[in-house]
C-alpha cells in the first residue's frame, strides 16, 4: 500500500484527524528544542487541591488549562535546585548536608514550575514529545490542564508523546509538581528539576526515543583488521495502518569522511514499535581510547516509500573493553589500570544543578592527577557527563540506583542502559551499590542474575559488577555477577578469593575512603576539620597508600575507583555540625587539590611529582613539632628548613616520606633526586606575611555567548612578596559587568554556612480586595460595554459586600440572574513600575466575566474556576476599578468577595559573597546570548582588589522552544 493510501485509510477511521496523520513532504521534521529556559518557579504546596482525579483536563491552580498567572513567580532556567538555595538547619538530616529540606521541613519540600510554549500551525500532523532528563524526586507533570505523567525517582529520564493535548498554533502551558520530601540517598541530592528538558518533534513515523543502538565487533578482543558496525534502529508507528520502514545508515569517521553505508527495510505495524537490525563494516577503524579518544557518527535516516521521515546522529566510538580475570582490564586488548574516582553530581554553588561547561571543568580537575574513570556513585549520571567522558577520555562505570527486579525497577534498568549504551567511555554497568541486607541470600543472588540478563539482551557488549563491601564471601550476588566488585577489604581477602574463583573478573569499585581537610593539619571536632595527613579516622577505611600499594601490585584487580574525587554535600565524616559536607575527596566541593591530589598524581601519571605539607605559617607555634610529609615518585628526597638538612630518604614505589620537623618561621624545602643522584625536581613552602593583594583567574579567557556556558573563577590572597596567603580568610564581595550573571559561590570550607547561591526574590505586596458593590442587572452575559465597567459611574447607593475570608453567602438567589460587583483600587507609580500586578478571584458562581477600568480581561465559565489574571497594562496610577458580570445558571450564586491582589514589585539587587577558606574561594559565572566583555570584580576590606575579563564570544545557541 502507498503512503498516500495509508494516510487515507487513517482519515477514513480518524474523521477529521488531517493534519494529525499526515507524513511531511521531503527532509526530516526532528527538531529537539531546549525547555532549559523560561520556567516560572514557586516553592510551597499552596495548591494540595490542584490534582483532580474526577475528570480529564480539570485540574486546579497551577496545573489548570487557564485562569492562572505566575507573575509573582521568580522566575529560572534550567537545570535548577532548589535545595542550594535554602539554609542550613541542625535539626535537618545530616545526610543531605543540613538542609532545611525533608522530613520535618514539608514546606521547603515541595515546589512548582510552569513554562509556556508556543507550536506553530506547521506543527500540525508531528508527534510532539516532553522530556525531562532528571527532577528530584517525584514529579507530576501537566500540559494544558492534562496530567500527562506521574515519575516517581530522581535520577532517571522519562519522556511522554504529549501529541493529543498540545494545540498548535497556540500557547501551551507546561506544569510540573516535584515533590523532594522522600530521601533516596544518605547524600545530598539536590531538589527540582536539576537537569535538562526537551521538545522533541517528529514524524508520525520515526526513530523511537533512545531507539538507536550501534556498537562494533572485531574478531577477537584485540582490534584488529575491520570493525563489523551493528546497528539496532527502534521504529515507531503512530500511523493506524502499517508502513514500511526503510532505515538507511551512514558511518562518519573522526576526519568527517563517510566510510560506511548499509541499509535495510521492515514493515512496522500500525501503533507499535518495530526493531531493524543492520550491518555494516569499517575497513581501517581509528579506535577510542584516553589518549585519543576519538568519535565517529552513525546518521540515521528513516524512510517511507522513499520520502525521508527522520533522520537522527549518534555519537559513537570503536573500541573493545574487556575484564580479563587474569590480566584485569584490557583496553584495545592492553592492559589499562583504572586509576577511578567515585563521585556524586554536586558542586561548590550549584549543588546538583551543575551546567554542562562546569561537568568538563570537573573531568579536567580529576585528569589533572592521573585519575582516567569515575563512578557515577550511586545513580545514573546526567547525559552531558558521559558526553564530556566520551570528548576527553575518561571511563565510565555507570551505576543503576536501586537493586530490584520488579517492573518498575527494571523499566528504570531499561532506560539507563538503552539511554547510556552508546557512549564509548561507559566500560562496565553496575547494578546498585551496597545492598547490605540482601546482597549474600537467595533474593539478591536471582535479583542480580535477572537484571544481569537484562542487561545482556539489551547490550551484548559490557560486562555487569555489584559493588560489594565484603570479603572473601562468595554467597547471594557474588556468585552470579560477572565482575566482582571490591567496596573496600584490599588484602589477604583478595587474594583468597581470587585462588578460590579463578574465572570471575576483579575490580575495585569503592576504595580509600580517607578524609582531610584542605590547608588543615590539626582535626578539630569543634570547627568539624580533619587533619590532611591521609590518617584513615574508621577501621572500614584504608589510607592512599595502603589500598593503592596493595592494587598496583595486583593487575587482576584492574585497579579501581576512589571514594572520592570530589567532595560532596552531606555525609559528614567522622564529624557532625557544624560539619556539612564530607572530608573524602581528592579535591574539595570547587576542584581544588588537597594534599592527596599529589599522591596520585606521584603514582598515578609520568611527570615528576615533589610536593611538602603542612604550610608552614604557625606563629606562635616557635619549637612545635609538626609532621612534615613529601609526597613525590622521585627516587629519594632530602628535606631542609632554612637551608639545613633535615636527612635525605629513599622513596619506596606508591608510598611518602615523613619527618617531623620543629617549627621555625621561614623556608621548608626538598629536593627529588633520580637513581643516579641527579637532582630532578625541588619546592619549598614559605613563612608568608599578612594578605594584602587578591587575585582573580578565570578557568578560560572565552566563553560562548549561549546562555549555557561557565566560566570558574579562582580568588586567592596573596602577601606583599605575591606568595598565595594558606590562612586566609577574608570575606569577598564580587561585582560583575556585563552579558553574565554569577550563578554560585563556593570555598572548599566543608564547615561554611554561607550562603552557596543569591536569589533575588520578587517582592509582593498583597492587597485583600474585599469590599464590594453590587446590584442585580438586567443584562446581556455577554455584554462587553456598560457603564458599570467604568471608572466614573457612581456605585455609592448600590449594595455593599463584604469578605471576610471564607465563603461568604451567596448574593444571587434565582437561576438565570445577573448581578455586576465593583471594587476600588488604588495604586501608586511605584507599585506600578515594579514586575506587574495580578489579581486572583476566589469564586464567581456560575460564570463570570472580568473587567478593569471598563477593559475586559477574561471570563470564567465553571462554578467552581478560581480565575487569575494580569492586570498591569490595564491600570493607570490611582483610582482603578475592578468590576464583574456574574451570570447564575442555577440555585444559589454570586460573587465570592474575598479577592487579592498581588502587586509584584521590582527586585533589590544582591551582593554576592564568599569568604576565602584557607586563601581560596571560587566564583561561577554564566554568559548571557550577549557578546561582550564580563568583568569580574573581587574586593575585600584592607585588600587591594581585582578585576578580570572574560570574553564572551559569538556562538550558535542550543536551539529553544519559544
Amino acid at each position: 500500500m502507498k503512503i498516500t493510501s495509508l494516510i487515507r485509510a487513517a482519515l477514513v477511521a480518524a474523521g477529521a484527524a488531517l493534519v494529525v496523520t499526515q507524513l511531511p513532504a521531503a527532509g526530516s521534521p526532528r527538531e529537539r528544542l531546549s525547555l532549559d529556559s523560561g520556567w516560572k518557579f514557586h516553592l510551597g504546596d499552596d495548591w494540595p487541591g490542584a490534582l483532580r482525579l474526577d475528570k480529564a483536563g480539570a485540574n486546579a491552580g497551577p496545573a489548570s488549562a487557564g485562569g492562572f498567572t505566575d507573575l509573582t513567580w521568580r522566575s529560572v532556567n534550567l537545570p535548577h535546585d532548589w535545595a542550594i538555595e535554602l539554609p542550613f538547619d541542625q535539626a535537618a538530616d545530616k545526610n543531605h548536608g543540613y538542609r532545611a529540606i525533608g522530613p520535618g521541613f514539608e514546606t521547603n519540600s515541595i515546589g512548582w514550575y510552569r513554562r509556556a510554549f508556543e507550536l506553530t500551525t506547521a506543527d500540525e500532523g508531528k508527534r510532539i514529545w516532553l522530556t525531562f532528563d532528571g527532577v528530584y524526586r517525584d514529579a507530576t507533570v501537566w500540559v494544558n490542564g492534562w496530567l500527562v505523567r506521574r515519575h516517581e525517582g530522581g535520577y532517571y529520564p522519562f519522556s511522554e508523546d504529549i501529541t493529543d493535548v498540545v494545540k498548535p498554533g497556540e500557547r501551551n502551558v507546561i506544569a510540573v509538581k516535584v515533590d523532594a520530601t522522600k530521601f533516596e540517598g544518605w547524600f545530598y541530592e539536590g531538589a527540582g528539576i536539576y537537569r535538562h528538558a526537551w521538545l522533541e518533534k517528529t514524524s508520525p513515523v520515526a526513530i523511537a526515543p533512545d531507539g538507536i543502538f550501534v556498537y562494533a565487533q572485531f574478531k577477537g578482543n584485540v582490534p584488529t583488521g575491520a570493525a563489523a558496525i551493528h546497528v539496532e534502529a527502534d521504529v515507531l508507528n503512530k500511523l493506524t495502518d502499517a508502513v514500511n520502514a526503510e532505515v538507511s545508515c551512514e558511518v562518519i569517521a573522526p576526519d568527517g569522511q563517510s566510510v560506511a553505508q548499509f541499509t535495510g527495510s521492515q514493515p512496522v505495524a500500525g501503533e507499535l514499535q518495530a526493531t531493524l537490525k543492520l550491518q555494516g563494516s569499517v575497513a581501517s577503524p581509528v579506535l577510542w581510547s584516553l589518549e585519543a579518544p576519538k568519535l565517529y557518527k552513525l546518521v540515521t535516516t528513516v524512510a517511507v516509500d522513499g520520502k525521508t521521515v527522520d533522520q537522527k546522529e549518534t555519537t559513537f566510538g570503536i573500541r573493545t573493553a574487556v575484564f580479563d580475570p587474569d590480566k584485569g582490564f584490557l583496553l584495545n586488548g592492553q592492559p589499562c589500570l583504572i586509576y577511578g574516582v567515585c563521585n556524586h553530581q554536586d558542586h561548590a554553588g550549584v549543588g546538583a544543578a551543575i551546567p554542562d561547561a562546569l561537568q568538563e571543568f570537573r573531568i579536567n580537575q580529576l585528569k589533572k592527577f592521573g585519575c582516567n574513570g569515575i563512578r557515577t556513585s550511586h545513580n545514573p549520571p546526567t547525559p552531558e557527563l558521559l558526553e564530556a567522558c566520551d570528548r576527553l577520555g575518561m571511563l565510565v562505570m555507570d551505576e543503576n540506583r536501586l537493586l530490584g527486579s520488579d517492573s518498575e525497577n527494571m523499566r528504570k534498568w531499561d532506560v539507563m542502559i538503552r539511554r547510556d549504551r552508546n557512549h564509548p567511555c561507559v566500560i562496565i554497568w553496575s547494578i546498585s551499590n551496597e545492598e547490605f541486607a540482601v546482597e549474600g541470600n537467595d533474593q539478591g543472588r536471582n535479583t542480580a542474575r535477572s537484571m544481569q540478563n537484562y542487561v545482556h539482551r539489551l547490550d551484548p557488549t559490557r560486562p555487569v559488577t555489584y559493588p560489594a563491601p565484603q570479603g572473601d564471601t562468595v554467597g547471594g550476588i557474588n556468585s552470579v555477577i560477572e565482575v566482582r566488585g571490591w567496596n573496600y577489604h584490599p588484602g589477604p581477602d583478595m587474594d583468597t578469593y581470587h585462588a578460590k574463583h579463578p574465572l570471575q573478573a576483579n575490580v575495585g569499585t569503592e576504595q580509600g575512603s580517607t578524609t582531610g581537610t584542605r590547608g588543615i593539619y590539626e582535626s578539630n571536632p569543634v570547627t568539624g576539620y580533619v587533619a590532611a595527613y591521609d590518617e584513615p579516622p574508621h577501621r572500614w577505611v584504608t589510607s592512599a597508600e595502603t589500598w593503592w600499594s596493595w592494587f598496583a601490585e595486583r593487575p587482576w584487580l584492574s585497579g579501581g575507583f576512589v571514594w572520592t574525587g570530589f567532595d560532596y554535600r552531606g555525609e559528614p565524616t567522622p564529624y557532625r555540625w557544624p560539619n556539612i559536607n564530607s572530608h573524602f575527596g581528592i579535591l574539595d566541593m570547587c576542584g581544588f587539590p588537597k594534599d592527596n591530589f599529589y599522591y596520585y598524581k606521584a603514582w598515578w601519571t609520568k611527570e615528576v611529582v615533589l610536593h611538602l605539607l603542612p604550610h608552614w605559617n604557625w606563629p606562635g607555634r616557635e619549637g612545635h613539632e609538626f609532621r612534615v610529609d613529601a609526597l613525590s615518585n622521585c627516587h629519594a628526597v632530602e628535606l631542609f628548613l632554612n637551608g639545613a638538612s633535615l636527612g635525605r630518604k629513599a622513596m619506596k614505589p606508591n608510598s611518602k616520606l615523613t619527618w617531623k620537623v620543629a617549627y621555625a618561621p621561614g623556608t621548608l624545602s626538598a629536593k627529588g633526586f633520580d637513581a643516579a643522584g641527579k637532582v630532578i625536581a625541588e619546592t619549598n613552602i614559605e613563612t608568608t606575611g599578612e594578605a594584602t593583594t587578591l587575585r582573580l583567574t578565570p578557568d578560560r579567557k572565552t566563553i560562548n555567548a549561549d546562555g549555557e556556558d561557565v566560566a570558574v573563577f579562582t580568588v586567592a590572597a596573596f602577601d606583599a612578596q605575591g606568595r598565595l596567603v594558606p590562612v586566609a580568610q577574608n570575606k569577598i564581595d564580587f561585582d560583575l559587568a556585563g552579558p553574565g550573571k554569577i550563578i554560585g559561590v563556593g570555598n572548599g570550607d566543608p564547615s561554611c554556612h554561607e550562603p552557596d547561591t543569591y536569589v533575588a526574590n520578587i517582592p509582593v505586596r498583597s492587597i485583600a480586595l474585599n469590599q464590594w458593590r453590587w446590584q442585580v442587572a438586567k443584562v446581556a452575559a455577554s455584554s462587553a460595554t456598560l457603564p458599570e465597567y467604568t471608572t466614573g459611574f457612581d456605585d455609592s447607593a448600590w449594595n455593599l459586600l463584604k469578605g471576610t475570608g471564607g465563603d461568604e453567602k451567596p448574593t444571587i438567589d434565582d437561576a438565570d440572574i445577573r448581578a455586576i460587583y465593583r471594587a476600588h483600587l488604588t495604586l501608586t507609580p511605584e507599585e506600578l513600575s515594579g514586575a506587574g500586578v495580578q489579581i486572583q478571584f476566589t469564586g464567581c458562581d456560575d460564570e463570570g466575566w472580568y473587567f478593569v477600568n471598563g477593559q475586559l480581561v477574561g471570563e470564567a465559565h465553571e462554578w467552581d474556576a478560581k480565575p487569575s489574571f494580569v492586570l498591569t497594562k490595564y491600570l493607570h496610577a490611582g483610582d482603578n476599578v475592578i468590576s464583574v458580570l456574574c451570570n447564575n445558571r442555577g440555585e444559589l450564586g454570586g460573587l465570592n468577595p474575598n479577592v487579592t491582589v498581588d502587586i509584584a514589585l521590582q527586585p533589590k539587587p544582591v551582593q554576592w559573597s564568599r569568604s576565602l577558606f584557607n586563601g581560596l574561594a571560587q566564583i561561577i559565572v554564566q554568559s548571557s546570548r550577549a557578546t561582550g566583555e564580563i568583568r569580574l570584580t573581587a574586593r575585600a576590606e584592607g585588600l587591594a582588589p581585582a578585576t578580570t575579563v572574560v570574553q564572551a564570544q559569538p556562538c550558535a545557541a542550543r536551539p529553544s522552544a519559544p
